[in-house]
């Protein structure tokens, strides 16, 4: 118990910056609420031991005592790599550690460049020292005085048995209440680290396991009999009028989309309430030529989950990614496949390592004819921890593209704002006393890159036929303080601009509600294709579209919709952050959101 109430004062005390506002009083509550799982937790890990303590009531093994001590040393240093891995990820995810994130463990490089060098070193030796001080307290004060047999022992062992298996499973269960204990008996607070902190991370890690592990094969998310959720999405995917807003000069633009590597809707002033300039100076400016879309959201919190949504207009699900589900690929629409039909020659750029997320694989299935990353730059090329930096990156883009088939569609994938932010400081630094300096400093020089870039294509002969598409792959936590998993942390911008955009946008603003999977489908009707099959996306310019967003959680789904949002938790089947104006309209809108749960999870499970 001491061991979790340590490790729950240093989570505590390492986010201090995201106590702000909270009072004292609150921030003990946390330590009151945590007891229950804490000795749920307490009394797993104590079965083992208990049962080897009852055998040293009846045999003199000294083993024993080895064993059990072999055992609480493992069980330390396990729960204690656990608890400072969540230190280390929460400040970047503020989510607790769960399946999804252990799942990276497989490619450990992609951890250790994504934190520096000085962060990973102090969280190792903090981990260290947290182990080395519980088991020399457990070898030095637990493990003493060594239990030896007793007199009758042949009769004392079994009633102990009995007595102590009983209390460690009413332990374990939480108490004699006819429901088991859950993640949400540590919740009590409206503030998301409060409950983080609350829940107790190793029982919280294998109850997540236990949980993906047992849907693997089966849909957690059944709602509705296969042919009412299929008529549900059909519902959701007819649009009454086949009329589009044509913005586009041409039916065949060439077509180049910056992926804007953890860009939130805050760091872009005329999107962020709070209107805090400084940050993108650069992308106002772009602004002042292109069109702004003012509610686009991202349907996940990962850049591969971006990518399969832009490339397939595939949402990301629970627990999994499709880039990790090679079989499914092929069941997958593909953009790029499409405009390689259609004559388009094709280019995929990135600063790092592709391996990440499994996106090379993906990449390498949609046959982009080139795939440029950060082993192909020339040799002297200045390189991050994680990537090369985007200046450079941009440079070898636009050596590139100055002899190129036209018509083309090239993706490039930023990376200096990703974590360690090691980006070049050449730009005029914020120093702003607010959260994530760091990262807003790396947006704003990833934003000079953007526009330095972009000036320069302007003068090459293909431009005028181009459309330009900035678009963030995910958001990132800011000042603004947004809950990880809320529509306001989901929004990030897209700026589409370029020759190819008709004069009477440029400058303009759009709101309609859309997200990643919508990219696909809208740009096929602008180019007059409105019968090629897609997945989820809905155009944006139809003008009976009324918009909406999907995105995943942990365990369930936020959506997004004109008249209001919601945060479906599926494992408790509440609604949180509702603000639909009548229940009638957000249960409506429940129901298709179960509906498009339940036939996403069908689709990845099956087909």
């Amino acid at each position: 118990m001491l061991f979790f109430l340590v490790g729950r004062t240093v989570f505590l005390l390492s986010h201090t910056a995201l106590l702000h506002g909270i009072s004292f009083g609150e921030v003990l509550k946390v330590y009151f609420y945590a007891l229950k799982l804490d000795t749920s937790a307490v009394c797993y890990l104590m079965t083992p031991v208990f049962l080897l303590m009852c055998l040293q009531l009846v045999a003199k093994w000294k083993w024993i005592d080895t064993t059990k001590k072999v055992l609480v040393a493992v069980f330390l240093t396990v729960t204690s790599l656990v608890i400072f891995g969540e230190i280390g990820m929460y400040d970047e995810w503020q989510v607790k550690i769960n399946i999804k994130a252990l799942m990276y463990l497989r490619r450990p490089k992609e951890i250790f460049d994504s934190i520096s060098t000085g962060f990973f070193l102090l969280l190792l030796f903090g981990a260290l020292l947290y182990i080395g001080l519980f088991v020399f307290l457990y070898i030095k004060v637990v493990a003493k005085p060594r239990i030896e047999p007793v007199t009758k022992g042949l009769v004392k062992a079994p009633a102990t048995f009995v007595v102590g298996a009983a209390l460690l499973f009413v332990g374990m269960r939480g108490g004699f209440g006819d429901i088991p204990i859950h993640q949400s008996q540590s919740y009590f607070s409206h503030h998301g680290i409060l409950n983080d902190a609350a829940v107790n991370t190793p029982w919280n890690l294998l109850h997540n396991y236990l949980h993906f592990k047992s849907i693997k094969d089966k849909n957690p998310f059944v709602y509705y009999d296969n042919e009412t959720a299929d008529e549900i999405i059909a519902e959701i995917h007819t649009l009454q009028s086949d009329s589009t807003l044509q913005v586009l000069n041409t039916k065949r633009p060439n077509i180049l989309i910056l992926l804007l590597e953890s860009w939130s809707a805050d760091v872009v002033a005329s999107l962020d309430t709070a209107n805090r300039e400084g940050i993108t100076p650069y992308f106002a400016k772009l602004e002042e030529d292109g069109l702004l879309f003012t509610r686009f959201y991202s349907n996940g919190h990962r850049s591969q989950q971006a990518i399969s949504g832009i490339l397939s207009d595939f949402p990301p699900l629970q627990g999994n990614d499709i880039t990790d589900n090679f079989p499914l690929y092929k069941y997958l629409p593909s953009m790029p496949k499409y405009l390689m039909d259609n004559g388009y020659a094709t280019a995929f750029y990135f600063g790092g390592d592709l391996n990440y997320g499994n996106i090379r694989a993906f990449v390498l299935w949609h046959n982009f004819q080139k795939i440029f990353e950060g082993r192909d730059f020339p040799s002297g090329t200045p390189k991050g921890k994680l990537s090369v930096p985007d200046q450079y990156l941009f440079a070898e883009v636009l050596e590139q593209q100055k002899s190129v088939q036209e018509p083309f569609f090239h993706m490039i994938f930023t990376g200096s704002s990703h974590s360690p932010y090691d980006e070049p400081k050449v730009v005029r630094q914020l120093t702003w006393n607010v959260e994530h300096l760091p990262y807003l400093n790396s947006v704003k020089y990833s934003d000079s890159c953007i526009y330095d870039y972009i000036n320069k294509v302007r003068d090459l002969s293909w431009f005028k036929n181009t459309l330009i598409i900035l678009v963030g792959d995910h958001s990132h936590a800011t000042y603004r303080g947004h809950y990880i998993n809320s529509p306001e942390y989901m929004h990030v911008p897209m700026l589409w601009l370029g020759g190819a955009l008709k004069d009477e946008y440029r400058g303009k603003t759009f709101q309609t509600v859309g997200s990643h999977v919508d990219l696909f489908r809208t740009l096929l009707c602008q180019m007059g294709d409105t019968t090629t099959a897609t997945y989820r996306g809905l155009d944006l310019f139809n003008i009976s579209n009324k918009g909406f967003a999907y995105y995943e959680t942990n365990m369930g789904m936020g959506w997004i919709t004109p008249s209001g949002t919601f945060v479906y938790d599926a494992e408790t089947a509440t609604v949180t952050a509702n603000t639909f104006a009548d229940s009638v309209s957000m249960q409506s809108e429940l129901r298709r959101s179960k509906a498009y749960l339940q036939t996403l999870y069908d689709f990845y499970l099956h087909d």
